[in-house]
């Protein structure tokens, strides 16, 4: 029986990868726009996620055929819809449906599938990439042997090796429901929780048009309003930096007072409150001779920071240029789909395929070619020269950010944030080809009477790859911003030294900054930083331990690469976030936007269950999903568990009044056009169904109203002192 394989990629660039490779073996007889076809194989694309999940009015209308629509066709809200759990309680079972203009490629994979006798997963090798491509199959409720390839980038290399790694689909079904599991809930507690919180804020007067929940963005709400509470509570303490003037035979220094344990006068984070101590210290030492205690001189190397991961650029884009995550996202898009400067962008790697290195010639001649360096750059630069970036136990799904082979002499077509980033992703991956940053580090500690003083400095003795971002350090949290500290004189341990006294610097603690569009991705990326209970932290540090090595850090947090950049547009639109100016609310210099929670939003926050607004139900998730992958724990047994805490919640919330200010956006007004007076609560509870009374006003005057409603619908008639 002659055998015929039908490849389903992800994306197109990989199906045409992959049809290039089966070519070599037995040549291609057909194409089209979206399928290459040979005698014994087919491959053809999905170009992303070619299915979504349903809107809830498909459920409700299954549910409740009787249910009243709204003029724009859609359900009311109501409360007797809470919550939509599909599959269970008389709900239809889940489904998906095809979006609108990925019709075409359906049909295309649709009748390859069918002319096969094997069918290979070809998606993403990553979790997200297993449930695309078994999706897809699921609804041509293929019957076929379904094989598996894992393959994380687009070289010859790369290809090959992962095509020749064929395997059984069905021991990557962990894989593909762990995706299932996450998807599911996260539609789950998006619709449900925004449907409870809005109609509970409703009731209570609020006039926006509803109150976004989820996973994500409702930590970040928290994260965000939690800094800027933090900021406007904060009180300055006064401290005390102590300097040592130190000087040895060969020259004098200074040196940072290094407190012994117990020392008093200390607050938590190791700094002198007490001046009276510090001038102490200053009496204890002052002229005083004492000696070096320890003293290393090393020549040490630094090699170049790895190639860029989406979320890399995205912050040093933030903090060097005052670029929005969002803008940088669509350049990025547009250098890879419509220039083809560079590869595929929505990465959480910095490493790169070891197949790769062959083509690294043509990538830096196209790089030559594209941009103009300084003569000491280009000389620098040697192709057979191989930097950690290439490692192929830590590519993920996708590789890091480079620039392609593409010669393309006139760059003016491009915008200028396209040209910026363009030009950041050539300079890293340049530097991956130029020697290492050479230095002398020196570190000393004094011991004067006891008390201890540590100098550090480092002189460069050949910047290597530096000299690409003009001798300094690129403008990232990888790289230290200045290339010198402080030069040491030459000493040895055992050596004599005297003290001529201390410095006493006055100091004032400083709040944080506001979050900017950068630091809020650096926190997102890192949250166990931003995490209090210890059980939780542990969790998220187990995450990025288990992680296999997307960026440098092994950073896993709140959303992910594709998503991250979507989360701020979406609260600010709600009312529930201000992006404020560069300059405004924050550091006078920089270029970067603010960003900084409304009333609205900080009333979500404080009025919502703690459960919602922290990042602890993404750590408990990922430990569910952990189980699920593995087997321990059924899909039907992880979502149960997640409809216990919705039901949970929804309770925790219809238990008390919901009253949050109208959000900017939001102008409501009364038939008069006098502005609309926010419900707040009566004092009294309803006589029918017990339920808070609040205070309202209609168009014929004020009156209280049930915060059950519509539940319970009970009025009452006031006088003006019960409004007052």
């Amino acid at each position: 029986m002659k055998v015929m394989k039908t490849y389903v990629a992800e994306k197109p660039k990989l199906g045409k990868a992959i049809a290039a490779e089966l070519a070599k073996k037995s040549p291609k007889i057909d194409s089209g726009v979206d399928y290459v076809q040979g005698a014994d194989w087919a491959v053809c694309w999905a170009a992303g996620h070619i299915f979504e999940q349903v809107d809830p009015d498909y459920y409700i209308a299954a549910k409740f055929p009787t249910a009243k629509k709204n003029g724009k066709g859609k359900f009311v809200w109501i409360d007797e819809h809470v919550p939509i759990f599909p599959g269970t309680d008389g709900w239809p079972a889940w489904k998906i449906e095809l979006v609108a203009d990925k019709a075409g490629l359906f049909k295309t994979i649709k009748r390859l599938v069918k002319e096969a006798t094997v069918v290979v997963n070809a998606g993403d090798p990553d979790a997200e990439g297993q449930l695309l491509i078994d999706e897809i199959l699921g609804e041509l409720g293929n019957t076929k042997p379904v094989r598996r390839v894992l393959i994380s980038g687009f070289d010859s290399v790369t290809v090959s090796n992962g095509l020749r790694d064929e395997r059984d689909n069905n021991t990557f079904k962990g894989l593909m429901l762990r995706a299932l599991g996450r998807s599911h809930s996260d539609w789950l507690w998006g619709m449900n929780g925004t449907r409870a919180v809005t109609l509970q804020a409703k009731r209570s007067g609020y006039g926006g048009t509803h109150v976004p929940i989820g996973r994500v963005q409702t930590p970040l709400l928290g994260l965000i309003v939690a800094r800027d509470l933090e900021i406007e509570n904060f009180k300055p303490v006064d401290y005390f930096n102590l300097i040592a003037k130190l000087k040895v035979d060969a020259g004098e220094f200074l040196g940072r007072w290094k407190p012994h344990e117990g020392q008093a006068g200390l607050d938590g984070e190791g700094r002198l409150l007490d001046r009276r101590i510090a001038d102490q210290l200053n009496a204890h030492v002052k002229g005083k001779a004492g000696q070096v205690i320890s003293y290393d001189d090393e020549q040490k190397q630094e090699g170049p920071p790895l190639p860029f991961s989406v979320d890399k650029l995205q912050i040093l884009a933030s903090k060097k240029y005052g670029y929005r995550s969002d803008d940088v996202l669509k350049a990025l898009q547009a250098l890879y789909e419509t220039h083809d400067l560079t590869t595929y962008p929505r990465s959480d790697c910095q490493f790169l395929p070891e197949g790769q290195f062959a083509d690294a010639n043509q990538v830096i001649a196209a790089v030559k070619n594209n941009l103009t360096f300084e003569g000491p750059v280009l000389a620098a630069v040697d192709d057979q020269r191989k930097s950690r970036a290439w490692n192929d136990s830590k590519v993920t799904a996708h590789h890091a950010i480079i620039p392609t082979t593409t010669k393309k002499s006139d760059l003016s077509g491009l915008s200028k944030i396209q040209r910026d980033l363009y030009d950041e992703i050539c300079r890293r991956y340049l530097a991956q080809f130029m020697p290492p940053r050479k230095y002398r580090s020196v570190r000393a500690t004094v011991d004067i009477g006891g008390q201890h003083f540590v100098s550090t400095g480092t002189t460069t003795l050949s910047p290597g790859w530096k000299i690409i971002y003009g001798a300094v350090a690129s403008d990232d949290d990888e790289s230290k911003k200045g290339d010198e500290s402080v030069v040491l004189p030459p000493m040895s341990k055992g050596q004599s030294v005297m003290c001529h006294g201390l410095d006493i610097e006055p100091k004032k603690t400083t709040p944080p900054e506001y979050f900017t569009d950068g630091t809020l991705l650096e926190a997102m990326i890192n949250i166990h930083k931003h995490v209090t209970d210890p059980r939780i932290k542990s969790i998220f540090e187990k995450m990025l331990s288990d992680k296999k090595g997307g960026d440098e850090e092994g950073a896993c947090g709140l959303g992910t690469p594709a998503t991250r950049h979507t989360f701020v547009p979406k609260l600010v639109e709600s009312g529930m976030l201000i992006c404020k100016e560069p300059g405004k609310g924050g550091k006078k210099k920089s270029k970067e936007t603010i960003i900084t929670s409304t009333d609205a939003g900080r009333a979500v926050v404080k009025a919502l269950p703690q459960e919602l607004s922290k990042p602890d139900m993404t750590a408990l998730w990922e430990t569910g999903l952990g189980g699920v992958e593995e087997g321990k724990v059924t899909i039907e047994q992880f979502m149960a568990m997640q409809a216990q805490m919705i039901v949970k919640i929804i309770a925790t919330i219809n238990a008390s009044p919901l009253v949050l200010p109208d959000p900017p956006t939001v102008k409501k007004t009364t038939p008069s056009g006098a502005p609309k007076t926010p419900a707040s609560p009566a004092g009294k509870n309803c006589p029918k169904c017990g339920s808070p009374m609040m205070k309202r006003t209609a168009a014929k005057g004020p009156f209280l109203g049930c915060s059950g409603y519509p539940g319970c619908k009970h009025t009452e008639q006031v006088v003006a002192e019960q409004i007052a």
